[in-house]
C-alpha cells in the first residue's frame, strides 16, 4: 500500500525505533514468542537456579553417612624409679618403658541411626631395668574389631539427619513447582502481549484505513468546492477529519510500540540487539471454540496449578515435623555391642596371625537408658508443630476457595467475551452499511459532509471495539488456563524443570 505523504509522515513520527536505522521486519508466531520466552526470559532462568540449589542442599544432607577413616600414631615414654624400703627383703628395680601405637579405623551413620566404628590397633612395648640392666623384647599387641550402637526409641525412626533429608526432598519438590509456576505465568504473559501486538496492529490498520478514506474524502471535497457544488466549509470540515485521523494513528502507532516492547521484554535478554527488529505478528486475533465447563476446569487446578502443589508439599513438611518432635519425647534407648579380637607376641608377624586365627576373642553388649525429667523443649515443640499443621490446614482451604472462585470468574469473562465479540460484530456491521447508505445519500444531494464523516467516525470506533472484543476473548481463555495451571498442556509444551 502507497502512503500519503501526509500519511506516511504520521506513521514515521509514532514509529517505536529510531527512523535513521535500517529497520528488519521479523513475522513471529505465538508458538515462536513461547520458545523465545522459555529459552530468553530473565524470570524463568532466574527460577530455574532453584531446584538447582535445591539438589544441591538435598545432596548436603547426606553428609552425615558419609562414612569417615581416620589413622593415628603415637609413642611414649615412662620411667619408674624403684622406692627404698628399709625393711623390705627385696625392693624392685628402677625401669624406663616405652611403646609405639598405630591406629586406624571407619565409622559412620547407617540411615537407620546405626552407628558403627571398625577399629584396627597395633601397639608395640619393651621394657628396660635401671640401672644398666636388662632390655626387655619388644611385645606387639594388636586387636580388630567393630563397635555397633542402635537407637531403639528416640532417634530410632526418625532423627535429626533422616528428617533434614526428608524435609530437602521436599523443598526440592516444591522448587520445582516455583518453576512451573513463573513459567506459567510468563506464558500468559506472552500470550497476553502477543494479542495486544495483534490488537494493536489491528487498530493501526484500521486507522490507516480511516485516514486514506478521510483524504480520498477531501480530495473529493476540494473538487466539488472548486466547481461550486459545495460551500467551501465543506472542505474545512473534511480537512478537520484528516487532521483528526492523523492524530488518531499517531496514538494508535504509540500504542503498536508500546505493545512490541512489553513483548521484547518477555522474550529477549539483549534488547539492544532486537531494538531495531520490527515484530510483525504471522496470525490474527481468532475465535477458538472452547467448551468450558467449572467442575472440570477446578479439577484440573486442583491437579496442576503450582500454588496449590506448594500448599500440599508445604502440609507435608508440617506433617513431617510433627513426626520428628513426637520421636524426641521418647526416652533414649539405645543397644550396643561389640567383637574384636587381640594378639599377643614378641613378633609382629605371629602377633597378628593370632588376629586371623581369632585366639583372642571379645565381645560385649549392654543397653543404656537416658530419661529426661521434664523434656519441656520436646513437648513444647511438638505442640508448635501440630499448631503450624492446622495454621497450613486453614492456607490450604484458602488456597482452595481462592482458586475456585478465581476460575468461577474467569469462565464469566470467556462467556461475557464471546457475547461481546457477536454484539460487537453486528455493530460493525451495521456501521458499514450505514455509512454505505449514507455516502449514497450525499452523492445524490440528500446529506452532508459532516454527517458522512460522522458515520465514518462510527464505523472506525465499531471496528476498534470488535478487535478489542477479540483480543479480550483470547486474553480471557489465556487467564482460564493460567489459572487452572493447564498452559503446558494447551501449548503440549514438555520443559525440564530442573
Amino acid at each position: 500500500m502507497k502512503l500519503s505523504p501526509l500519511l506516511a509522515a504520521a506513521v514515521l513520527s509514532a514509529a517505536p525505533f529510531s527512523v535513521d536505522a535500517e529497520i528488519t521486519q521479523k513475522p513471529i508466531s505465538l508458538e515462536d514468542c513461547i520458545q523465545l520466552a522459555l529459552q530468553h526470559n530473565f524470570d524463568i532462568r532466574l527460577q530455574r537456579y532453584g531446584p538447582r540449589l535445591s539438589t544441591l542442599d538435598l545432596s548436603t544432607s547426606y553428609a552425615p553417612y558419609d562414612p569417615t577413616f581416620f589413622a593415628s600414631a603415637g609413642q611414649r615414654f615412662n620411667r619408674n624409679e624403684s622406692l627404698a624400703v628399709p625393711s623390705a627383703t627385696f625392693n624392685p628395680p628402677s625401669n624406663e618403658s616405652w611403646g609405639d601405637t598405630y591406629s586406624t579405623g571407619l565409622g559412620g551413620y547407617l540411615p537407620t541411626g546405626l552407628r558403627y566404628d571398625f577399629y584396627g590397633d597395633v601397639r608395640r612395648n619393651q621394657t628396660t631395668i635401671l640401672p644398666g640392666g636388662q632390655t626387655g623384647s619388644f611385645d606387639y599387641s594388636p586387636d580388630a574389631g567393630v563397635q555397633l550402637t542402635q537407637p531403639l526409641l528416640k532417634n530410632a525412626w526418625t532423627d535429626t539427619t533422616r528428617w533434614t533429608i526428608a524435609l530437602n526432598r521436599l523443598v526440592l519438590k516444591s522448587n520445582v513447582e516455583v518453576v512451573r509456576g513463573q513459567i506459567i505465568d510468563t506464558l500468559r504473559d506472552v500470550e497476553v502481549g502477543y494479542y495486544n501486538l495483534i490488537s494493536a496492529s489491528e487498530n493501526v490498520q484500521v486507522e490507516i484505513k480511516a485516514m486514506e478514506v478521510a483524504e480520498r474524502f477531501l480530495f473529493e471535497t476540494r473538487k466539488r468546492v472548486e466547481v461550486g457544488a459545495m460551500a467551501p466549509l465543506e472542505a474545512k470540515s473534511a480537512e478537520a477529519e484528516v487532521a483528526r485521523r492523523q492524530a488518531d494513528l499517531v496514538t494508535g502507532r504509540q500504542s503498536l510500540g508500546d505493545a512490541e516492547r512489553a513483548l521484547k521484554k518477555l522474550l529477549d535478554e539483549d534488547f539492544a540487539v532486537s531494538a531495531d527488529t520490527m515484530l510483525v505478528p504471522s496470525a490474527k486475533l481468532g475465535i477458538p471454540t472452547v467448551v468450558v465447563n467449572r467442575k472440570d476446569s477446578w479439577g484440573r487446578a486442583f491437579e496442576k496449578r503450582p500454588d496449590y502443589q506448594q500448599q500440599k508439599l508445604a502440609l507435608e513438611q508440617q506433617k513431617i515435623t510433627v513426626k520428628y518432635n513426637r520421636n524426641q519425647l521418647f526416652p533414649q534407648l539405645d543397644l550396643s555391642g561389640s567383637y574384636g579380637v587381640t594378639g599377643r607376641s614378641t613378633e609382629v608377624g605371629p602377633s597378628i596371625n593370632e588376629l586371623g586365627n581369632r585366639s583372642n576373642p571379645n565381645y560385649s553388649w549392654g543397653i543404656k537408658l537416658t530419661i529426661p525429667l521434664d523434656n519441656l523443649a520436646a513437648r513444647n515443640n511438638l505442640k508448635k508443630a501440630k499448631l503450624q499443621v492446622e495454621q497450613q490446614l486453614v492456607k490450604f482451604k484458602q488456597t482452595e476457595q481462592s482458586i475456585m472462585i478465581q476460575i468461577d470468574i474467569d469462565i464469566r469473562a470467556v462467556e461475557s467475551a464471546a457475547e461481546k465479540i457477536k454484539a460487537t460484530r453486528q455493530a460493525r456491521e451495521y456501521a458499514e452499511a450505514a455509512l454505505d447508505a449514507e455516502q449514497k445519500k450525499l452523492e445524490s444531494g440528500k446529506s452532508t459532509n459532516y454527517q458522512v464523516l460522522q458515520f465514518q467516525r462510527d464505523l472506525t470506533t465499531a471496528q476498534t471495539a470488535e478487535i478489542s472484543a477479540l483480543a479480550d476473548y483470547n486474553k480471557a481463555l489465556t487467564q482460564l488456563s493460567h489459572d487452572e495451571g493447564s498452559t503446558f498442556e494447551r501449548h503440549s509444551i514438555k520443559v525440564d524443570l530442573r
